[in-house]
């Protein structure tokens, strides 16, 4: 028995347009269900704008927190808040204390608005208000500014709950969720925390965001909001049907051949860990990669990856019923996966339509693929696997 075997992950918390809890959003693809509104942003030239998957703001009712708390932070920070809050709520025991952990993927980091080296490109613009707005929409580093406060997504969900051990923040792109999950899982494993609460939050559908998404390489995929919490903690009267992490694998790849090799070594190292290989995997959660680059590279890795298999993984990902949800993406697939593993069910893209069928092999694969060629791949295991 290896030191991940004796950590399970609980209590999940998902909180998207979909709904408050994986069953919800488990629901809403299989139904067919627009959980789209209108986003009130400019259509033209981000043609997936129109709609957003949004989510309501929650208040300080809903979060049981006082109302000066927050004028001390924005949606995205209470997005997190709810996020945690869902998860243990959900707990049934004492939360907090000394040993206690937070591990976070978050899509902001705090730096400046605009790159000290485009300030001579802003005094050449300065008598031209189109061009100052273009040259911000171009220098403006990834997500920053949407969540100045980011911090505070930390800070707030810290002081609620009490939690004092070990924590980690991880930004900006789609690969910080799975980090915090890997990272959280291990502070758990090797002792140095008795409990992680792991959570990512997804960018606040904001003008400023798709800008930014466009100068990354954005295919116009639509934008979503959303938070996905768990617990990981060493419970060893856990029921059997309690999901672990069983392998993980972590890679970069900047572009091209090097980035499907990336994701294919990250899968490989995942499986290797988990005691696995392609034939032992009986679900497959990709990342909802958003750049044609990415998407390309993701599925010709999985191709490779599963070239040998005598039957192909059934796939599917949350983003017709939940948008593009950044770090929280591939979170939001993990919770999907411990829904899906704990009814024995998984869920198979087919065309534009979702099914639901039984799970045979209980051992899920999630991927995230960073926007600049981040990759983080994790197994995960049924108490039957």
């Amino acid at each position: 028995m290896t030191n991940l075997d004796a950590v399970r992950l609980t209590a999940p918390g998902l909180y998207t347009a979909a709904g408050p809890d994986p069953a919800a959003l488990w629901e809403a693809l299989v139904a067919g269900k627009d959980t789209s509104r209108p986003s009130g942003l400019p259509a033209s030239p981000w043609p997936g704008a129109v709609n957003a998957f949004l989510v309501d703001d929650p208040d300080a009712a809903t979060l049981d927190v006082h109302r000066r708390v927050l004028r001390t932070s924005e949606k995205q920070a209470r997005m997190a808040l709810y996020g945690a809050r869902l998860s243990l709520g959900g707990h049934g025991g004492p939360v907090g204390g000394e040993r206690w952990g937070l591990y976070l993927g978050l899509p902001t980091v705090d730096e400046e608005l605009l790159r000290f080296s485009a300030l001579d490109g802003l005094r050449r613009a300065a008598g031209s208000p189109d061009a100052v707005a273009a040259l911000y929409a171009r220098e403006v580093p990834p997500f920053s500014g949407l969540s100045h406060l980011n911090s505070t997504a930390a800070a707030h969900i810290s002081a609620v709950f009490g939690l004092t051990g070990a924590m980690a923040a991880y930004s900006p792109f789609s690969d910080a969720g799975l980090q915090a999950l890997v990272d959280g899982v291990l502070s758990v494993a090797e002792g140095e925390n008795e409990a992680a609460v792991i959570g990512a939050v997804g960018p606040k559908v904001h003008p400023l965001l798709l800008p930014q998404y466009e100068e990354l390489g954005w295919d116009g995929a639509t934008p979503g909001e959303g938070a996905a919490f768990l617990l990981a903690a060493r419970t060893p009267d856990a029921p059997a049907a309690a999901v672990r992490l069983a392998g993980y694998g972590r890679a970069f790849g900047a572009d091209g051949a090097g980035r499907t090799e990336a994701i294919a070594e990250a899968v490989r190292t995942a499986l290797r860990m988990a005691g696995t290989d392609a034939g032992g995997i009986g679900w497959v959660l990709p990342d909802a990669v958003w750049t044609p680059d990415g998407r390309r590279a993701q599925r010709a890795a999985l191709d490779a990856v599963f070239a040998g298999a005598a039957e192909r993984p059934a796939e599917c990902t949350t983003a017709a019923a939940t948008g593009v949800l950044g770090p929280a993406h591939p979170l939001a697939h993990v919770l999907l996966a411990l829904h899906g593993l704990a009814g024995g069910r998984r869920l198979v893209a087919d065309g534009a339509a979702v099914r639901e069928e039984d799970l045979d092999i209980p051992r899920v694969l999630a991927l995230a693929c960073g926007v600049r060629g981040q990759v983080c791949a994790v197994v995960l295991e049924g108490g039957d696997a």
